[in-house]
């Protein structure tokens, strides 16, 4: 099977962009969190947690897509439990979709297998 230059393209941006979007989130909440107080919150770990899975995973370890796997877990159960307590949003729905995404493009039978990943597009080319 040829693959195409446009879904070579496609599995580029979508695995660069992806990545993007989990930095992003991990690095907005130090952003937007008051530093001053010197204090260490579950929060601020999940944060770090997240940015050095995804810099794993943007290394090709196998590592950083079990991290991010049980990122994505736990970030779905902080949901759950917020929407148990009744303080839940509609930004929950967001960090669902996210986190559930997250919890499959990093599963066995997608990324890899996947032509919309690099994975997936460079295992299939034929050189």
């Amino acid at each position: 099977m040829e693959i195409s230059q446009r879904d070579v393209l496609l599995g580029t941006i979508t695995w660069w962009g992806f990545h993007a979007l989990l930095m992003w989130m991990g690095a907005w909440h130090f952003f937007s969190r008051d530093l001053t107080d010197g204090a260490l919150f579950a929060s601020d770990l999940f944060a770090g947690a997240l940015i050095g899975a995804t810099v794993l995973s943007l290394l090709r370890l196998s590592v950083g897509c079990h991290l991010l796997r049980f990122i994505s877990l736990i970030g779905i159960l902080l949901v759950l439990v917020h929407l148990w307590q009744g303080k839940a949003q509609w930004g929950s729905l967001t960090d669902v979709a996210i986190w559930a995404y997250t919890f499959y493009s990093f599963g066995p039978s997608s990324w890899r297998h996947s032509l919309y990943s690099p994975l997936g597009v460079f295992g299939k080319l034929k050189t």
